[in-house]
């Protein structure tokens, strides 16, 4: 007799898992387990969201979009490749429908079954095709580049005044001028940025501004010092002891309706300070924080890269961009705190505050977008002042230098006593720009702000030229944004050669011949153009346009093309030019030898009481007088006609 035989079930290929599905993304996540199938449906995923289901430990990802849709090279699919995750993508827009949620599947070559049954089908995505797609997205990038761009303009037409001059940003009561400030906002790796920050945290004692969720990383110690910005979602507000608990919360709804966040916190018993705008709340954050003149900066969980923004798919991608830009070389990244306190000793961490800038300038972010308000002409003493004096001879020692009063001239000696009463209202009713060049003495600078208040008058910003916009290797760049300009301000004359024409520009953007109380928008569009093209920076927020010009000479050099054509420039857009440079300034002296016709007057010996004196004097005369050398080396005198 034949016995039965059992018969073995057939194992069928791919892999299995439970089928986990939702949109948006970020609300899947939270539901996602170890073994599962993520389906999503979400067009050219970020790195962030692909870290985030990485962590959740799923065997694949179904997509009903393209994982890159070749609008920018988008990093999401390669972090789930490298976490050894299956990738099947381009499903369809009812693929939700098709793969319920909480349905076994089997996946083979970029189909989906029930056992034997097909659900449906994709295009399975592997290394190779992957590397292909980018590729092609590199190409698309340039249009992605000039939406954005698009975005970030209209932006900063809304938010003009939170972005440029700090209105509407709430004041907080937790003092943080001179202090460090750490903002962190949620992100996958925000637990590895605050472990490399514990060294930073502990010695500096910096206040913390968390973003949302991510006030659910504060130890109760660092809750009660705290400062928490919350947006109109309130699924990502932390526990109530939290917000009960926390120094002081600001609400900033970004645009969105916030009526019912608002009501959650004052049936909590919590009364935020209200930032009414349109950003993001981690943008409003670093505004919240810049507003009150911190030390530092550092952003823990925050867009710092290109890359980083251009996958960035929430709204208000451009208030991040403009925000970074705002805060310029205030603003440092977590990740750069560990590099710099390995290589530090203990006790030169003290300096930390100085990395900002040696960042901003790393990565190419122009500083001074905006700053709060600061009167610039309060500036300070600096180099000048009543206890100024000229500089010593070569042949003295500091020892020697500290000790000895230098030789000064009478007409000098006089100033120093009697240069207050020479130069009492002689710039009453005048408004003046500073422009200082690359090289410039920043405390002569700011002895001669203070000069010019002496006098009666008032800068309206103090500008510092950056070695780009005189860099040979960059006068095609220069050129072109000159051109632009030009047109867009509908003023100058565009066949001036490059840097008259951009002489023209600042001229016309800060000051002009007949300038008005305030900026007018043409001037205000230039003025950040030239701040983000890192051609200028300001020293805090410039008050309106001036009726006087004083460029400030810097490092000599042998090549004056730019230079010369930078004040030609300007002499042909404002009421009165000043050039003032130090004693023995090579510049100074080409610019002097130029046959240009009265308007341009110049000042040598800027490093000395007399010289810092005679400045307000010659722009005094440049009103009614134009022309004219004057100084205090000794070619004639304090005036020489």
């Amino acid at each position: 007799m034949r016995l039965p035989t059992r018969q073995i079930p057939s194992v069928l290929p791919g892999i299995r898992g439970t089928l986990r599905a939702g949109r948006p993304t970020r609300a899947l996540i939270p539901r996602l387990k170890e073994g599962d199938i993520a389906v999503i449906d979400h067009v050219d995923l970020d790195r962030s969201t692909a870290l985030a289901i990485a962590a959740k430990g799923v065997i694949a990802v179904v997509n009903a979009q393209p994982m890159v849709s070749g609008r920018y090279p988008n990093r999401g699919p390669q972090t789930l490749l490298d976490a050894g995750i299956e990738l099947i993508d381009e499903v369809g827009e009812d693929t939700l429908e098709k793969l319920p949620d909480g349905r076994k599947a089997r996946l083979l070559d970029g189909e989906i079954f029930d056992g034997e049954q097909l659900l449906t089908s994709g295009r399975a995505v592997d290394q190779e095709s992957l590397t292909e797609d980018l590729e092609d997205a590199k190409r698309g990038l340039s249009s992605h580049l000039e939406l954005f761009t698009h975005n970030s303009s209209e932006l900063l037409r809304r938010e003009e005044e939170v972005l440029l001059h700090g209105n509407g940003v709430p004041p907080l009561d937790t003092p943080l001028a001179g202090q460090p400030v750490v903002v962190i906002a949620e992100h996958p790796d925000l637990d590895g940025y605050l472990a490399g920050l514990e060294g930073f945290l502990r010695e500096q004692r910096p206040v913390i501004i968390a973003v949302g969720a991510a006030a659910k990383r504060l130890s109760k110690k660092q809750v009660r010092n705290a400062v928490l910005v919350l947006g109109a979602d309130t699924d990502s507000y932390p526990d109530s002891s939290v917000l009960t608990g926390a120094a002081e919360v600001v609400l900033a709804p970004g645009g969105s309706p916030s009526d019912y966040a608002a009501d959650l916190l004052e049936r909590i018993g919590v009364q935020p300070k209200r930032f009414e705008s349109t950003l993001a709340p981690a943008d409003a954050a670093l505004l919240v924080a810049y507003a009150q003149h911190p030390s530092l900066v550092v952003g823990a969980g925050l867009s710092t890269t290109l890359t980083d923004f251009l996958e960035d798919q929430r709204p208000g991608l451009a208030g991040t961009y403009l925000t970074r830009l705002a805060l310029g070389p205030s603003l440092v990244d977590a990740s750069a705190i560990p590099a710099v306190r390995r290589s530090e000793p203990r006790a030169r961490r003290l300096v930390l505050p100085v990395l900002a800038a040696v960042t901003a300038l790393a990565i190419g972010i122009p500083a001074g977008i905006w700053a709060a308000d600061h009167d610039l002409t309060e500036i300070g003493a600096g180099a000048g002042g009543e206890g100024a004096a000229a500089s010593t001879t070569s042949g003295e020692s500091k020892g020697d230098a500290k000790d000895a009063k230098p030789e000064q001239t009478a007409e000098a000696e006089f100033v120093a006593e009697a240069g207050d009463e020479l130069m009492a209202g002689k710039l009453s009713g005048h408004k003046v720009a500073v422009l200082s060049l690359p090289g410039a003495d920043p405390m002569t600078v700011k002895a001669l702000t203070r000069k010019i208040k002496a006098a009666g008058g008032a800068t309206t910003g103090v500008l510092d030229v950056r070695p780009n916009l005189l860099d040979p290797g960059r006068k095609q760049y220069v050129d072109s944004l000159a051109t632009q300009l030009v047109d867009q301000l509908g003023r100058g004359d565009a066949d001036q050669a490059t840097y008259q024409r951009m002489g023209q520009v600042i001229g016309e953007t800060y000051a002009g011949t007949d300038p008005g109380e305030t900026f007018d928008q043409p001037a205000k569009t230039a003025a950040v153009a030239l701040l983000t093209g890192d051609l200028v920076t300001a020293q805090g927020r410039p008050s309106g346009p001036a009726d006087l010009v004083l460029v400030v000479l810097g490092d000599d050099s042998q090549d004056t093309t730019a230079v010369e054509g930078l004040t030609e420039g300007l002499g042909a857009t404002s009421k009165g030019l000043v050039v003032a440079g130090s004693a023995g300034s090579e510049v100074l002296e080409t610019l002097r030898a130029k046959d240009w016709d009265d308007w341009f007057a110049s000042v040598d010996g800027v490093e000395t009481t007399a010289g810092q004196v005679a400045v307000p004097l010659v722009l005094a005369r440049q009103t009614s007088q134009q022309g004219g050398d004057f100084g205090a080396s000794g070619f004639g005198g304090l005036l020489k006609d």
